[in-house]
Order: structure tokens, then sequence, then C-alpha cells
């Protein structure tokens, strides 16, 4: 099963202020969010992941290479330190949502990556070829593993356990991010400790909730140096899927419907789901959180809300008889099924090419969407749940795109896992 390894970390000093150094992952960091996380300071990780083509072009090199003379010149300023004893890094992430307190707790370290054949690590997304091309290219030049893969396990309390002992000392690390997310770093080097919590999760599956393109940008460098051990390894979290774990709903807008009719939607609809009428979007964010076993799909055709609760099982093992029912019974896959697909005419390639659909966490976003004429209707849905993940990922399906929004995000910049730099 799962090989987890200690490391030697190279982190940020603890000289500089953390909170002006990591960033979200690189994949969350818009052109704007870019431009902020450079200015807070010329030793930004933002330098290193999203690194600038036109200065690169003022030093004659290609934007990879130069990242991989920044990382380099970094540490040769002591900017970055790599930690003089391997381990594991147990993190901790104190945040606020909607009004309730919540504590995340994990761990990082090193994952041997394997292929999916082997059922040890299971995705529950397709990723696409440019980011894993992109990412790759940076991974070669400085053979260094900057953000974190995001692995979910089943634990029986005996990894969680380390964890909580190892967090009664104070952090070695401390940074609040941009959602006010208090983010704590500690440093688990007891080789005793160490070894515990390896073979804690010897015997379980991980589970990819976030950073598909990385993990597979790994598996694909590992393949290219079988002889070369470290480049076997990635870097990540591990978070016990016991823990309180936050998943996000995102809405969906739809644009481009040729020809698109809110009467014909709604007589469409009335075939596979009991369509009611309601006021306002609070009472359709509310419909959505149906009791378990029930789809409720939020609806904004363009003038009016409503809710449309699926009959039963019978029209997905229809529509998509060889799938399995974990995957038949998620939310999203319904709406992609039954209504963006089948009744609004939205191939599944359009939506990988990122057309027809478009991607809100906040649901006012895809009303404004509707309202400013910028999409034809909306469709609002409850959070995917941690177990649906895991379950459709055991089956060896993936999920339609954007299923799971994890929140809070693990920074990247508090652990780096540099292949050179290693025992």
């Amino acid at each position: 099963m799962a090989t987890l390894r200690p490391f030697r970390a190279v982190r940020y000093s603890p000289k500089v202020n953390l909170g002006d150094h990591v960033t979200q992952p690189y994949d969350k960091i818009t052109p704007q969010m870019r431009a902020a996380y450079g200015a807070r300071s010329p030793h930004n990780l933002v330098h290193l992941i999203l690194p600038d083509e036109a200065r690169a072009a003022e030093m004659g090199v290609d934007k990879y290479t130069m990242a991989a003379r920044l990382f380099r010149q970094w540490c040769a300023e002591g900017v970055l330190e790599r930690d003089a004893r391997p381990g594991f890094y147990p993190y901790r992430q104190t945040f606020e949502l909607n009004g309730k307190a919540y504590t995340r707790t994990s761990f990082i370290g090193l994952c041997k990556v394997e292929d999916y054949s082997r059922k040890i690590i299971f995705p529950h997304e397709r990723t696409l070829a440019k980011p894993k091309a992109d990412r790759l290219s940076l991974l070669r030049a400085g053979r260094v593993h900057y953000g974190l893969i995001f692995f979910l396990y089943e634990d029986d309390g005996a990894a969680q356990s380390i964890i909580d002992r190892c967090m009664a000392a104070p952090a070695v690390a401390t940074a609040t991010d941009d959602y006010k997310v208090k983010n704590e770093l500690w440093h688990l080097s007891d080789q005793a400790a160490v070894q515990s919590l390896s073979a804690a999760l010897s015997d379980r599956q991980l589970f990819i909730a976030d950073g598909h393109h990385r993990y597979e940008t790994s598996l694909n460098y590992a393949r290219e140096n079988p002889r070369d051990e470290h480049a076997q390894y990635t870097v990540a979290l591990f978070l016990n899927i016991k823990s309180d774990i936050v998943v996000l709903p995102t809405h969906r807008s739809v644009f481009g419907v040729a020809g698109y009719d809110k009467n014909e939607l709604h007589r469409k609809l009335g075939e596979s789901f009991d369509v009611k009428r309601l006021n306002t979007l609070d009472e359709v964010i509310a419909a959505t959180n149906a009791p378990a076993g029930t789809v409720c799909i939020g609806g904004f055709d363009g003038s009016a809300f409503f809710s449309a609760t699926l009959k039963g099982d019978g029209p997905m093992a229809k529509a998509m008889p060889a799938k399995p029912a974990e995957w038949r019974e998620l939310d999203v896959a319904v709406l992609h099924t039954l209504v963006i697909e089948r009744i609004l005419g939205i191939t599944p390639e359009r939506v990988e090419q990122e057309a027809g659909v478009g991607y809100h966490r906040d649901p006012k976003e895809a009303l404004e969407a509707v309202a400013g004429g910028r999409a034809n209707c909306a469709f609002f849905l409850r959070a995917t749940r941690p177990d649906q993940v895991c379950a459709v990922a055991r089956k060896g399906e993936v999920m339609p795109q954007k299923s799971t929004d994890f929140y809070p995000k693990a920074l990247s910049g508090l652990a780096l896992y540099a292949l050179d730099m290693q025992e």
C-alpha cells in the first residue's frame, strides 16, 4: 500500500515574514493575485511557481530556468533554508466559515508515486495535457516540488494521535493567509514517531482530493528518471477523512445554448424531475440540501427560480447504465448528464474545453451571469461529500469537472521538496 517517507524540507527562514512569501496553489492564483503576491516580496514563492516570462527574457533564459536559478540563489542568500533533520510536518489550519469555527489537522511528507492501476492512489477527476506539460517543465528545470498534493486517507486513530501529540509543542512556522486562515506548521523529527507515522499509513490507500495535475506530473517525472530514488517520491499533505473537512459547492452557469427556451427547459426537466417554482435564491440553496438519497438541483431559468428533484434512480440508470451507483447518485453527475448534456446540448468535450459552462463558488455570481446576459441559465448544487469522493474513486470512475472544492487550500511554500537537497 502507500509508502511514506520523511524528508528534509526547504523552508523560508524564520527571519522573514512567512505570510509575505507563501501563496495559494498555483492553479488558484489569478493574474491579480499574482501581481499582489509579487509585490509583497521579491522572494515570494509566486516568482518560482509562476515565473514571469518577460523577466526571464531579460535574463536570456526561459522562465523555468529562471525559476531554478532564483531558487538556488535564495538558498545561497539564506532566504530559504534546509531543515537539519528529516521528518514529517504536522499542519494545522484554523478558520471560520459562515459563522462556524473549524480546525483541520493534517501532516506533510513524502509519498512514493504509484500508477493508478496498482489501486494504491486513486484520482477522482481528469487532467489536461497543457497544465501537466507546464508543471513538468518547471520540475525538470529546478528538481523542486513547490506545491502540495492533497491526499485523503482513512485513519484508525493511530496517525492522528501522533500528529496531535506533536502539535502540543509550539509551532515552528505560522502564517495567516488572504482568507484569514491561520496556518501552523510543526516539525516531527523524532525517529520513533516518524517510523510510527509511516507505519500507520503503510496499509492504507490514498485518495487525491486536490492536485491531480501535480500528482500526474510527479508520476511522469518518476517514469523519466527510474534510477533516481528521490524522483520516485512527491510531497503531499495527508488528511484523515474523519477530520472536520469542508467541501464547498461549485455552482454552474450555462451559456451559448442554441435556441434557448426556458419553457422547453422546464418541459424536458419534468420528464426526469419533479419541478417546483421558488421565490428566492435562499430558498433554492435550502432546497438543494435534500435528505440523504435524494438529489435536488436548484435553478434559475432567466426569470424564475426553481428546484428539480430527481424522480428516483431510474433516469440516471437509463441514461448511464454502465456507471456504478456511487457515480450516478452524485448531484453533479445528475446535473451534467441529464440537464447540461441531454437537455441543453453542452457536450462533455465542450465542458472539458471550458466552453458552455461557467463555475462559481459564490451562487450570486452564477445568478449575476444570467442577469447580466452572459449566461442562459444557472444551476445550484450542494457540496460533494468526502466519502463520495472516495467511493467513486474506488470504483475507478472520475467525476465531472469541478465536482469538489476542498477548503481551505494547503498553502504553497510551507515545506518544499528539493530532490537534490536530501540525504
